[in-house]
């Protein structure tokens, strides 16, 4: 269950790097891979916090008990940034309001994260 959790936080840290990379390498135009990363981050986060429960259970002394707040604060943040993203995911010039929010906010994930 361990090797699981370790693998979902691997690659819910590629995700994270791809979405703020992919938002901060295009400017102009929205990159397809920020969709796929903020994607991929959802699913791995979602599964992150389906193992945790199991573990919190089967280990209470290593394993402390699930912050829903910071899990619903993170969640509601990324679906704010795949609203974004595929609001301007078929636009010509990608707006610069909408790419400053989606840096804001993946930065912000980022450090709750981090905080918390």
């Amino acid at each position: 269950m361990e090797i699981s959790r370790d693998l979902l936080l691997i690659l819910h840290f590629i995700a994270m790097a791809g979405l703020l990379g992919g938002l901060l390498a295009s400017q102009s135009k929205l990159n397809k891979g920020v969709l796929h990363s903020s994607l991929l981050a959802l699913v791995t986060g979602l599964g992150l916090v389906g193992i945790r429960y199991s573990l919190v259970d089967s280990y209470p002394d290593q394993y402390e008990e699930i912050n829903h707040s910071v899990v619903g604060i993170k969640l509601v943040i990324l679906i704010i940034i795949l609203a974004l993203g595929y609001l301007n995911a078929k636009k010509q010039v990608f707006p610069k309001r909408a790419w400053l929010a989606m840096v804001a906010l993946s930065v912000s994930s980022i450090a709750i994260a981090v905080v918390w």
